[in-house]
């Protein structure tokens, strides 16, 4: 098996650390950003990353890197280091056959980097880390999804009818945003169902990421989708009836597009 880029990141970062300019840098930054104050180096900084730890002083050191790695690609390459073994477990439960290793690195390193050069500090500044690995989960799935697609097994069913719905009635995300104003899901629900239903991350690789049962989180996602049936003034379709795991639909005279949910039992 030829070695990929990722392979070599190990051997990089020992090279980088004792780069003198990037130890410089460092400096600045703890002079600049009080959550680093307290390492002595970025290889301290990268243990306690990767160690156990309150998440909040965690978030604050990231925030702090993110923040630099904007101008600084170098800043980048220490957090890029410190979600290393997220993404290498990332990577093992996407991978389904070891001849897309190289395609399904090189998404995943895309898709990583993209975002520690672009993460949202002010916006997203708690759960960082989980942000992050959820964000490459979700990107790098999305580059991959058409290349695995079977030309004659059909797509999920309702996504079709979920992006005429978005296009015709409004944003899938302000619906749910406006559901979760209205205390109908929580905002952890609503971004369950962004992700799996219209993301389409299939639900086990979402549940292992998190660390969750995946029938936890099934159940999960189903009672949330039934609050939104009652809050949009449908009545929850029985389990027996139901042919599909999720749709929208315009009901007449409803208002906006109803979701439909269920108990069902794929991996989606």
């Amino acid at each position: 098996m030829s070695p990929l880029p990722v392979d070599n990141l190990d051997p990089d970062w020992r090279r980088e650390l004792r780069n003198p300019v990037l130890r410089c840098r460092f400096r600045a930054w703890r002079k600049a950003e009080p959550a680093l104050s307290r390492f002595e180096d970025l290889a301290a900084v990268v243990r306690f990353l990767r160690g156990p730890g309150v998440g909040a002083d965690k978030d604050a050191v990231l925030c702090a890197l993110l923040a630099s790695a904007r101008q600084e690609p170098i800043a980048g390459r220490v957090v890029l280091e410190a979600m290393l073994p997220g993404l290498k477990k990332l990577a093992g439960r996407i991978l389904v056959d070891a001849r897309e290793r190289e395609e399904v690195w090189s998404a995943l390193m895309a898709c990583a980097w993209e975002r520690i050069r672009t993460y949202p500090v002010e916006r997203r500044p708690r759960k960082v880390a989980a942000n992050l690995l959820l964000d490459c989960l979700r990107g790098t799935l999305t580059a991959l999804e058409g290349a695995r697609r079977d030309p004659a097994s059909p797509a999920w069913p309702a996504l079709a009818e979920l992006e005429a719905s978005a296009n015709c009635e409004g944003d899938v995300d302000a619906l749910l945003a406006e559901a979760t104003a209205a205390g109908a899901v929580s905002e952890a629900e609503a971004e369950l169902i962004l992700v799996t239903r219209i993301d389409v991350v299939p639900l086990r690789v979402l549940a292992g990421s998190q660390g969750v049962r995946f029938d936890t989180l099934k159940h999960r996602r189903n009672r949330a989708e039934r609050r939104l049936l009652v809050w949009l003034g449908h009545r929850p379709v029985p389990q027996r009836g139901l042919k599909r795991p999720f749709s929208v639909a315009r009901a007449a005279g409803a208002g906006p597009s109803g979701l439909a949910g269920g108990d069902d039992q794929s991996n989606h």
